[in-house]
């Protein structure tokens, strides 16, 4: 037997939508899935009488594929609580923080690169911190300005980091709360796994 560190993330529809990793996507998980970003889409086209601009088939796939695309102490989960831009995708890291562990402001990326301005960095609310929530603008290479909103709480020798990315500026005050508030329901546990 040989035990492994595992992220859970106490969350659930109707706000976050947890994508699963491994063989965890099944046909009968992305059915769900698609259906409740079907579902989404339509109240977007209700309040707004605008064509659909979600793809649930695609958001779907592409979430499962950033999940896919993830080491074993990251998840992928999704925000569903800002209407006409679902899914919002945070990747969230877990581990235990270590002796050498750097930082919160290396953790979160608010240190290097060429950013637009200095990160605006805050320290995160009572009760969900010690830690900080950092915000950074980037111009890519074709010209797009990229946000990247990244919380990092460091407790009882455990570092959670949850960042998120976006082109939609306008997004940024609506969605920073919660990717906030989801550092309080990352928890690590101990998985034990057989050898052959």
């Amino acid at each position: 037997m040989t035990s492994r560190q595992a992220v859970v993330i106490d969350v659930d529809v109707p706000s976050w939508l947890l994508v699963p990793t491994g063989d965890g996507a099944t046909d009968a998980w992305r059915e769900a899935a698609t259906q409740l970003l079907a579902l989404a889409a339509e109240a977007d086209v209700a309040v707004s009488a605008a064509p659909p601009r979600l793809d649930p088939v695609a958001a779907v796939d592409g979430l499962v594929a950033l999940a896919a695309s993830l080491g074993d102490g990251s998840r992928v989960v999704a925000g569903l609580d800002v209407p006409g831009a679902w899914p919002l995708p945070v990747v969230v890291e877990a581990g235990l923080t270590g002796d050498d562990a750097p930082d919160l402001l290396e953790r979160t990326r608010a240190r290097g690169g060429t950013p637009l301005e200095s990160p605006i960095v805050d320290d995160l609310p009572d009760g969900i911190g010690p830690g900080i929530v950092s915000t950074r603008f980037d111009l890519d290479t074709s010209g797009a300005v990229w946000a990247t909103v990244a919380a990092a709480r460091r407790r009882d020798g455990l570092d959670v980091v949850a960042t998120w990315r976006t082109t939609d500026l306008s997004v940024v005050p609506q969605f920073t709360p919660h990717v906030v508030s989801l550092l309080g329901s990352v928890r690590l546990v101990t998985v034990e796994a057989t050898t052959a």
